[in-house]
């Protein structure tokens, strides 16, 4: 395995985490029920167990897209990532990494002149439009059955599900995050491994991932998603990141790369809809959704340049 490659997932995962925190942090310390180290903690264990026990199953995510890709397609393909994703950060954007990456992998294939498996390519895109949707529908479900529950409670029976609602669900999205994502990062790399080799470098990109939320997750971005676009409740906090959880999972059983800031985006809206909520950060909204269609496009321009280059 290219030391190079390993390299420059490892700088990406790090990059990854750190642009994450706005959904792994962001959002649950806005419903106000758990503290900042609680929610970062529970960000760390989820990437890294999601990372090392489900990650395995991402490994083709990519290749299957051009089996026979390049070395310089695979390095066009992390590097476009790795600069595009580190630029949206510092602007202050939760960006896409799967987008980013399935579209710069594209152009550097179609530079490389190697067949690209339409039919997979279809799946995924056709995935991308279906999941926010999906999580839309199961939020504002279970939302709805959560705000039944709780119109029974007292108020500390309210505060004790909030809370252990979030324990669950913010577990349950870096989970789910770091099996799809990180999973994803390792099949950039473009080729097989032993066993404890592959195990090694789940590890290499977890632990930088989790560098990224855990050193960074204090800074502006933390709050861009969940303190800027809209406010919700905690059960609505619990019902978006459930159902984006979830979500993301399916795509990890399919091996299909998914965005956690589409679904979770879905998912926040899916929520605030069914209490009729108007007070949403349109302009947040609109930038974000708008980089879902600009990001890959971008990315798959670039990569098909570089790759030319190399």
């Amino acid at each position: 395995m290219d030391s190079l490659l390993v390299g420059l997932a490892a700088v990406l995962s790090f990059v990854f985490g750190w642009n994450n925190s706005s959904l792994l942090i962001g959002n649950v310390r806005g419903s106000g029920t758990l503290s900042h180290g609680t929610i970062v903690a529970l960000a760390v264990v989820g990437l890294f167990l999601g990372s090392v026990l489900e990650g395995p199953q991402m490994v083709g995510s990519l290749v299957s897209l051009a089996p026979s890709a390049s070395f310089a397609a695979l390095v066009a393909t992390l590097l476009v990532s790795l600069v595009f994703t580190a630029a949206m950060t510092l602007l202050d954007l939760p960006v896409s990494f799967s987008m980013v990456m399935v579209g710069a992998f594209v152009g550097a294939t179609l530079a490389s002149a190697l067949t690209l498996n339409i039919y997979r390519a279809s799946e995924v895109v056709v995935f991308w439009f279906l999941a926010p949707l999906g999580t839309a529908v199961l939020t504002y479900a279970i939302y709805g059955m959560t705000r039944r529950l709780t119109s029974g409670l007292g108020v500390l029976g309210v505060d004790t599900l909030n809370r252990s609602g979030s324990l669950v669900s913010a577990f349950a999205a870096s989970y789910a995050l770091g099996a799809n994502n990180i999973g994803m990062f390792y099949g950039s790399l473009g080729s097989t491994a032993p066993l404890g080799v592959q195990t090694e470098v789940f590890v290499l990109l977890a632990v930088a991932a989790i560098i990224g939320v855990a050193v960074l997750g204090r800074q502006a971005l933390g709050g861009t998603v969940g303190d800027r676009m809209l406010t919700l409740s905690p059960q609505g906090v619990f019902s978006a990141f459930i159902s984006s959880s979830l979500l993301v999972w399916a795509g990890t059983q399919l091996a299909l790369p998914v965005s956690i800031t589409q679904c979770l985006i879905g998912g926040m809206l899916g929520a605030a809809f069914s209490r009729n909520v108007t007070i949403v950060n349109t302009r947040l909204v609109t930038e974000t959704v708008s980089l879902w269609v600009v990001a890959p496009v971008v990315a798959l321009a670039a990569a098909f340049l570089l790759t030319l280059s190399l």
